[in-house]
């Protein structure tokens, strides 16, 4: 279909070569060719269509080609483009398709339509496979890593699990590639090329972008000190061990070569600070407000020992003042210590005093340990006394499991936390042993893009046995069960949890849905129906990361008034 344009000139040429053939036919035809050429130019593409793509999407076709809808027409860059879709399935590992000539459609006298007709040929099968240039591992273990006769798409993904294979038992510098396809007496035989180079064994840290944490402090909260077998998944563990410093803003640990490994960090600040205010509308104007404050003075003489202190002050005149130290312990054994003072007052019925301790060991995401802590409770100012004196000691191991990805917004992976301890006190001159256990499990499972789901149970209790208020567990709150005030409920075994549906915006952000679930068995009472609905964000601002949660709480069969829901708002910034 020629443009209207073209018509009427060439009707006109037609009418000059009938009445002069033989002077002015070649100079005619000429300048029509001239004139085709030149309009040609002026012709806009339409739309481009790519027809029998199965294994790639047209947006990764598309991305491609330098054709566009809506440039100019050239014949010779859609040939080239042609040439180029065939190349980048080549480079996906899919072989044996063919490209087509661009179809061109002529949809009006100013724009064409341009189709990509492929031909996959996914249904070839691989009959018979060499491998060839490996030296360390096998032919028979490599060879099992193939399905039996794949076709085209199969293969392609078999060839890229071979890679993996390598660089998960240490071969980070491995190349793998195909070589060629035969086809002989109607069988395909592949042939592939492997380079194996040397086993990575890195003996050797170099580092980058640490000006205040020494080299000996980094290696040693990675974890990689004492690794002698080193795969993908151990690196991105090691870099989430430094990420989750709260001094380290980023890390990349990247191989130089078979020996030599490069950390590369970006520090923060190592002055923290953070406060968080909640408000219920339902309490009476004294008991509206309620919050904490924390200081956190980190990575001390870059060597990861911190100091932190936090104030807190909860509903009905309930304040705290705790005070932690962070031991990094000696360079060469991956040893830590955490140090605890704790005071706290209830308005002037009691003062408590705890010392907790808890020295572990840690390897990439493990952590062993023993908990030795002292609680000392003393009356208040009031002058009839309420709270007698009394004393209790405990001592107990714990266990610590972690394989998320980031601890700020995990998209998957498991935390599990376990501590078992006895607790003995004399009450009236009689030594008394109680047994305590506390179980903590969190999943964390990204569903489609950004779109995570994260399930937290939580569990405490302790042995029913000449039990004190002081024994019991608190429920209630943001850390907890949201809905309800903070530390609402308390009893000797106590249960909850957290089911929250994320939206992450950003790699510190996101907003979410959460549902949370309470139970609380006492001495005199039971609440097995403790629920909490509400939503929350998390958001990085210039100020610092900002949080807010509003949640209703549900209990005895009603739901708390929207109007009377707890909010949570705070700004944590590092100074």
């Amino acid at each position: 279909m020629f443009p209207q344009k073209m018509v009427s000139v060439f009707n006109f040429t037609k009418r000059i070569i009938a009445a002069r053939p033989k002077k002015i036919r070649f100079l005619t035809l000429f300048f029509l060719f001239l004139f085709q050429f030149g309009n040609s130019e002026n012709l806009k593409i339409g739309k481009i269509k790519f027809i029998g793509n199965y294994f790639l999407s047209d947006k990764k076709l598309y991305s491609a080609i330098h054709s566009y809808a809506g440039g100019n027409y050239d014949q010779k860059t859609l040939n080239e483009d042609a040439k180029r879709i065939s190349e980048l399935y080549a480079r996906e590992g899919y072989y044996n398709v063919s490209v087509s000539f661009p179809q061109i459609e002529t949809k009006n006298p100013k724009a064409i339509d341009v189709s990509f007709i492929i031909s996959e040929n996914g249904k070839i099968r691989i009959d018979s496979l060499v491998i060839e240039g490996n030296k360390y591992i096998s032919t028979k273990k490599l060879k099992k890593i193939f399905e039996k006769k794949p076709d085209l798409e199969q293969f392609s993904r078999n060839i890229r699990d071979l890679a993996d294979f390598y660089v998960q038992n240490g071969f980070f510098f491995a190349e793998v590639r195909l070589d060629s396809l035969v086809k002989k007496k109607n069988r395909y035989y592949a042939f592939i090329s492997v380079s194996e180079n040397k086993h990575c064994e890195f003996e050797e840290f170099k580092f980058k972008g640490n000006q205040v944490t020494k080299e000996k402090t980094l290696l040693k909260i990675s974890g990689l000190g004492k690794t002698r077998k080193f795969n993908m998944e151990i690196l991105s563990r090691a870099e989430e061990n430094i990420r989750k410093k709260q001094y380290i803003k980023d890390c990349r640990i990247i191989p130089l070569n078979p020996k030599e490994l490069l950390i590369e960090i970006e520090e923060d600040r190592m002055t923290y600070f953070s406060g968080i205010i909640g408000y219920d509308n339902s309490q009476t104007k004294k008991n509206k407000f309620t919050g904490f404050v924390n200081m956190d003075f980190l990575n001390l003489f870059g060597s990861d020992r911190a100091i932190s202190f936090s104030w807190k002050k909860f509903s009905a005149d309930r304040s705290s003042i705790e005070l932690k130290y962070h031991e990094s312990g000696f360079y060469s054994v991956p040893f830590n210590g955490d140090l605890t003072f704790f005071r706290e007052e209830v308005d002037s019925t009691y003062i408590k005093n705890t010392v907790d301790a808890e020295i572990y060991l840690y390897n990439l995401v493990h952590k062993y340990g023993v908990y030795l802590g002292v609680d000392d409770i003393y009356p208040g100012s009031r002058k009839t006394e309420i709270i007698k004196k009394s004393s209790y000691k405990k001592t107990g191991a714990f266990w610590i499991f972690n394989n998320s990805d980031y601890y700020l917004n995990p998209r998957k992976g498991t935390n599990f936390y376990l501590k078992y301890f006895y607790i003995f006190s004399r009450p009236e001159y009689k030594t008394v042993t109680k047994q305590a256990l506390e179980i903590s499990w969190e999943y964390y499972r990204e569903l489609v893009n950004r779109l995570v789901f994260s399930l937290s149970l939580n569990a405490k209790g302790i042995e029913n046995k000449n039990l004190t208020e002081f024994d019991f567990y608190y429920l209630g709150g943001s850390g907890s069960l949201r809905g309800f005030n903070e530390h609402q409920f308390s009893g000797y075994r106590i249960g909850w949890s957290n089911t929250e549906l994320r939206f992450l915006f950003s790699r510190d952000s996101r907003v979410f849905l959460f549902s949370d679930y309470g139970y609380v068995k006492n001495l005199d009472y039971t609440f097995g129906a403790l629920f909490g609905f509400g939503f929350g964000l998390r958001m990085q601002t210039k100020l610092g990361m900002l949080g807010i949660d509003y949640g209703i709480g549900y209990q005895n069969g009603k739901l708390r008034n929207p109007l009377d829901g707890i909010i949570h708002f705070g700004i944590e910034t590092k100074i």
